[in-house]
């Protein structure tokens, strides 16, 4: 029971973080929307999102689950936080390579949660794995 109350405070309090990056990209404050997705990466994946978006495609997954060893719910954290990141480049540097690599590596984590994952299969997951393949990304 409190490994579950654990994750479940977790999952709340990492909700509040992405409702705070969300707002943060409202508002077009962006350097302090980037330095909480490298916050975020780290304390809710112990990974620097950098070395994550320097990954192969390929390998990504294998890297995830098997060398770092990330739970389902900390996959979902960083797909989520990688989907940011790729709206930030869009916001800063306009559509390119950094921001096709981040949306692409939030689109192969979000497609191996759907067929793999224990946890439950959200709208939200479901939304984004459905506009990044409409953008080409499938």
């Amino acid at each position: 029971m409190l490994r579950r109350d654990y994750f479940v405070k977790q999952v709340e309090e990492f909700g509040k973080v992405l409702a705070a990056i969300m707002s943060l990209k409202r508002n077009g404050r962006f350097p302090e929307m980037l330095e909480e997705i490298y916050k975020a990466s780290q304390t809710y994946t112990a990974q620097e999102i950098l070395y994550i978006e320097q990954q192969e495609n390929d390998a990504l997954i294998k890297d995830l689950t098997e060398d770092k060893k990330l739970n389902d719910e900390q996959m979902k954290f960083l797909a989520d936080l990688l989907f940011e990141k790729a709206e930030y480049y869009i916001h800063t540097e306009g559509a390119g390579v950094a921001s096709d690599n981040a949306y692409r590596k939030a689109f192969i984590i979000y497609l191996f949660l759907k067929e793999h994952a224990t946890i439950n299969y959200s709208l939200d997951m479901h939304y984004k794995l459905e506009l990044l393949a409409k953008m080409g990304l499938s």
